[in-house]
């Protein structure tokens, strides 16, 4: 009887290690190969998203460097910037006035006012800086504003133009008189800007470009006056509250 008994707690023993070792056997293991293959995959993904930050922030740092040269390109230069960027033509270039616009002593809107051209004139380029021309005009230069100047002809401006740019200039006080007839009449061109010029000799300011108007004032050798347009032979002026015509001839 005790030797059954003894079989018995065997047999149970037995069965149970035997149960013991099976479910051990259930669990998975994973492959070593597969743990360095995730490893692998995870440092390519973190390398690829590292490439694609760089070249993120490599293009940002690109357009704000563009955005920079750019902006300084855009900044005006003084005159004696654009002097050092002077280059000449091979030869002189023929362009037309796209406006009625000034000629200046430098490559400067703050420059002098030295002439004027009226919209559709001929223009002799002899050189350029960056943003000015140089012109030559009755044996002397000077320089104009690139955008100023058009390559292919310009139609001159009407005389329903030109009256009512000088009602417009007469409305807003830029002269002193009512003289758009008389600039109608004599075909007087107003110049874009206002510049002054100094007579060489006494001189009748007139009511009219000719010898032939009235004298409304006698303006002394050596005095300055502003000279808002033009003809041939006369310049439209202001002075002392007055506004006529005095001959060029008289002028420096």
């Amino acid at each position: 009887m005790k030797n059954k008994n003894r079989v018995w707690i065997m047999s149970l023993l037995l069965t149970a290690a035997l149960a013991v070792s099976l479910s051990g056997c259930g669990k998975e293991k994973v492959p070593e190969t597969e743990k360095v293959t995730e490893k692998v995959t995870e440092t390519e993904k973190a390398t690829e998203t590292e490439k694609i930050t760089e070249t993120e922030k490599a293009t940002e740092t690109e357009k704000t460097t563009e955005k920079e040269s750019e902006t300084e390109t855009a900044k005006a230069l003084t005159a004696e910037e654009e002097k050092a960027q002077e280059t000449e033509l091979k030869a002189n270039k023929t362009y037309y006035a796209s406006d009625d616009i000034n000629v200046r002593s430098d490559p400067s809107t703050e420059a002098d006012i030295i002439s004027s051209y009226i919209q559709g004139d001929e223009v002799i380029v002899s050189a350029e800086t960056r943003d000015w021309y140089k012109v030559e005009k009755d044996g002397y230069s000077g320089y104009v504003y690139k955008q100023n100047l058009s390559e292919t002809a310009v139609e001159p401006k009407t005389d329903a133009e030109r009256a009512e740019a000088q009602n417009n200039s007469t409305a807003s006080g830029n002269t002193s008189s009512d003289t758009s007839s008389v600039d109608l009449e004599y075909n007087v061109q107003t110049f874009a800007d206002s510049f002054p010029i100094q007579l060489s000799a006494d001189a009748n300011m007139r009511s009219v470009p000719g010898t032939d108007g009235d004298v409304l004032y006698t303006v002394g050798s050596g005095s300055s006056v502003t000279a808002i347009g033009e003809t041939d032979r006369w310049y439209k002026v202001e002075f002392d509250g007055y506004t006529g015509y005095i001959n060029k001839n008289l002028v420096q």
